[in-house]
């Protein structure tokens, strides 16, 4: 009986063991180069690979020669750039309701956002050490270091709100930014040099040599075809259009779609659901002795 007794509570250990261990995934590893961590709650650092699961409250971390993308249930994606720490605060999204909820926490380093169907609707929340943006159907580029003098945010398409304690400002034109400086103060918002963005952009991009895990690169033919309706607009200079996207931030906006888009191509398919096994039929017991 005492025999019987350890085992189950050894047995009922090693179950909670293993659903501590599998917790729901809220998104894929969609591209990831080497020297990117992460670390679920509770739970040991690992290498990151292709295809792998990551869970709510999970800590992203990057190296000098690492960079990861992180692709959600939303089709949402965020890049983390060389020499940063990122955390999923939470993910919830119900695809049949399109309805959800979204939080990122840039701690250092630089990371895009490229919305999906939680910031298209209710609007996604990331924050960086000195305030906090709620993003609405678009993409946002943050650096907690920057040529500004503080942490930097830019709206790449959408619309974003940047808020702390000291006040808030909203960014809706592309390629406009703010700045947060040391002591809080936010700045109203700028159009942010092309030499900034591509310093920034840098940071996101695969050093040469380096493919993300990636087996497909697209060549400018595939980019194309890729962005579909996603691309962005081309009418620069146009009357009929304002200011304030130049070529250099509109290839930066493709570059950042096509990233992405090639992050989920690259993803690995979900395996079919297995097949229920045929019952087998029982052959039935003889009824008289051998013959």
């Amino acid at each position: 009986m005492i025999r019987s007794a350890k085992l189950c509570l050894l047995a009922s250990g090693l179950a909670l063991t293993w659903a501590g261990a599998r917790a729901e995934s809220v998104g894929n590893v969609g591209v990831v180069n080497q020297t990117a961590r992460g670390t679920p709650p509770g739970q040991a650092t690992y290498p990151l690979s292709l295809g792998g699961g990551i869970e709510n409250r999970e800590r992203i971390q990057t190296g000098s020669e690492g960079s990861t993308q992180i692709v959600f249930r939303d089709s949402s994606t965020i890049i983390v750039g060389r020499n940063s720490s990122v955390t999923v605060d939470r993910f919830v999204y119900d695809g049949n309701a399109g309805a959800g909820s979204q939080g990122v926490s840039l701690v250092k380093g630089v990371l895009r956002f490229v919305g999906g169907g939680v910031s298209h609707e209710a609007g996604a929340n990331v924050r960086i050490p000195s305030a906090s943006t709620g993003v609405r159907g678009g993409m946002a580029l943050f650096a907690t270091k920057s040529p500004c003098g503080g942490e930097l945010v830019v709206i790449q398409y959408g619309l974003a709100r940047v808020s702390n304690s000291h006040g808030s400002v909203t960014l809706t034109r592309s390629g406009f930014g703010a700045c947060i400086y040391p002591d809080g103060r936010i700045s109203e918002p700028f159009l942010v040099p092309a030499a900034w963005i591509e310093q920034l952009d840098a940071s996101l991009s695969s050093n040469p040599g380096q493919a993300g895990g990636a087996d497909v690169l697209p060549d400018n033919a595939e980019a194309n075809r890729r962005l579909g309706q996603g691309r962005p607009p081309t009418d620069i200079g146009q009357p009929s259009r304002a200011t304030g996207l130049d070529d250099l931030n509109l290839i930066w906006t493709g570059n950042s779609l096509v990233q992405s888009l090639s992050g989920v191509k690259n993803l690995p398919l979900s395996p079919p659901n297995p097949s229920p096994k045929p019952t087998p039929i029982p052959t039935p017991a003889p009824t008289g002795g051998l013959p």
